[in-house]
């Protein structure tokens, strides 16, 4: 593009902020260009940018370490230093003991230890008897510090009259400096400073000639009428230039995951239910043909109620049914072989497993054919680490039909995975305590280039069903949730799911 093309093309802003350059020479700071343009400094580095892009200038950037006084820094600017004033006490009362010449020259506590600290550091004073008692007595060194001040003193009053940066003082000053900061009278605090200076393409459209002409960016009744729209200039629009970022309003990432679950079930022709928050222990591990002296009844895995202790009621004869289950077997097995006990299964627990709905809802519809599952929270005394949770999600679901198969199961597994955009997938025999035969699957992730277990399915047992009234197979499978969630939204640790970092829910993109 031709320089000429280049100037026709700059705003009344960017025309300002190059004229104003060519008077100020190289080197204006941004501060330097406020106090001539009578801009703020977001118009004037929008104008700068703008003008960089075109090579017209260069913004050079530079870390400074600004010097400013602390609270009291300032009060000691102020007032003087608390040895000095006490110094100039001394001179004028005599020899005189620390607790008078605190008081003559007001201070107190904590000053009045400052002083004595720092009048004994410079060698101002010392100390002497007179009278039994110790008075202070102004040293060769004091009586030619009450004429002059020190170079502390004179650093901390410029600091207190102007700003300075650290890049600008002399070796002494730093040297005081340290000395300041000791005492907690001076802070630096780093900050970033930025110079525009004009390009040599620059020089030259500035020996062109940029005339100031007014913009507006629109047209009013009054310039109209009065004919003043023949003296400004419509303001251009670059209508590819990239604009301030909109975060519009969205489900979680972890929601939207549960969507896309659920979506995908229903369009498969499963129905949802719904699980319980609180479970007796009946129907969250006794009617899973889990023994009362199973590990995962341990404190350590379930949250046991203290109030209400116990489920009010249980169906009697399904209770019966399940008992002779576990303890003498169904259907060839022999059982778990202890006394069952009906007061276990009444304890309550937060829900641990989402099994606990599955089975609920056969034990009230026992007939083929029967597609449903279950997405929602459970709860376990797990130790909270990068994958795991006390309260996380988990995805369940059963399917009973005449004559199903474990490969049945298979295919209804293989067809959610490539749903969920995972085609390559594998199986491997697996256990869990109330399916048989299991089988653990895995599935490839081309951003790890590894596989990952996902999901675990099987057929439950007979010592499940029977109890029931069922005498079809029940397919059951169950998604890891946490470890799904945090593949597909590329995190490593579970618990940032839960953070709220503003940032990264505006930025993550829809899944």
């Amino acid at each position: 593009m031709r320089l000429e093309e280049i100037i026709e093309k700059m705003s009344f802003h960017e025309r300002k902020v190059m004229r104003e350059l060519a008077q100020l020479g190289d080197g204006s700071t941004i501060e330097k260009m406020v106090q001539a343009t009578g801009l703020d400094q977001a118009t004037i580095m929008r104008a700068a940018l703008t003008l960089s892009e075109s090579g017209l200038v260069m913004i050079d950037g530079k870390k400074m370490s600004q010097v400013s006084l602390t609270p009291e820094g300032q009060e000691y600017a102020r007032n003087g230093l608390p040895e000095r004033r006490m110094l100039q006490t001394l001179s004028q009362s005599g020899q005189i003991t620390v607790d008078e010449a605190a008081s003559r020259a007001g201070l107190e506590g904590k000053l009045k230890k400052i002083a004595i600290t720092w009048l004994k550091r410079r060698s101002w004073v010392s100390f002497i008897k007179k009278d039994e008692k110790t008075v202070l007595k102004i040293t060769e060194i004091g009586e030619k510090a009450l004429s002059q001040k020190s170079a502390d003193e004179k650093l901390l009053e410029s600091l207190a009259s102007k700003e300075h940066h650290l890049e600008e003082l002399s070796a002494e000053d730093r040297e005081m400096l340290r000395l300041l900061r000791e005492r907690k009278l001076v802070e630096i605090k780093e900050e970033s400073r930025r110079e525009l200076k004009l390009s040599d393409l620059g020089r030259r459209a500035v020996e062109m000639g940029i005339e100031l002409i007014e913009e507006v960016s629109e047209l009013t009744r009054e310039m109209l009428l009065s004919g003043r729209w023949r003296e400004v200039r419509l303001k251009k629009y670059d209508v590819v230039a990239p604009g301030v970022p909109i975060y519009p309003g969205k489900a979680h990432p972890l929601q939207q995951l549960i969507e896309e679950i659920r979506e995908i079930l229903l369009e498969m022709g499963f129905a949802e239910i719904k699980s319980r928050i609180v479970e007796s222990e009946f129907w969250n591990f006794d009617a899973l043909f889990q023994a009362q002296n199973h590990p995962a009844r341990e404190i350590h895995d379930s949250f046991s109620l203290a109030k209400p202790r116990q489920a009010s009621t249980l169906p009697s004869d399904l209770l019966s049914r399940v008992a002779r289950a576990h303890e003498r077997g169904v259907a060839g097995s022999t059982g778990w072989g202890y006394k069952f006990n009906p007061e276990v299964s009444r304890r309550l627990v937060l829900c641990s497993q989402t099994t606990a709905a599955t089975v609920r809802y056969l034990s009230s519809h026992p007939d083929p054919p029967i597609k449903v599952f279950c997405i929602d929270r459970v709860y376990r005394h797990e130790k909270i680490d990068y994958k795991h949770l006390a309260e996380f999600y988990q995805a369940e679901g059963i399917v009973m039909d005449e004559g199903l198969t474990l490969r049945d199961m298979l295919g209804y597994l293989k067809q959610i995975m490539v749903k969920l955009g995972l085609p390559q997938i594998r199986f491997r025999p697996g256990y869990f305590p109330y399916t048989e035969p299991s089988v653990e699957a895995d599935v490839y992730f081309p951003e790890k280039r590894e596989w990952l277990e996902v999901l675990g399915a099987g057929m439950f047992r007979p010592e499940l069903l029977r109890p029931l009234g069922i005498r079809y197979p029940v397919l059951a499978w169950g998604i890891g949730f946490s470890r799904l969630s945090m593949l597909r939204l590329g995190i490593d640790d579970i618990r940032d799911l839960y953070n709220n970092d503003i940032s990264w829910l505006q930025t993550r993109e829809m899944i």
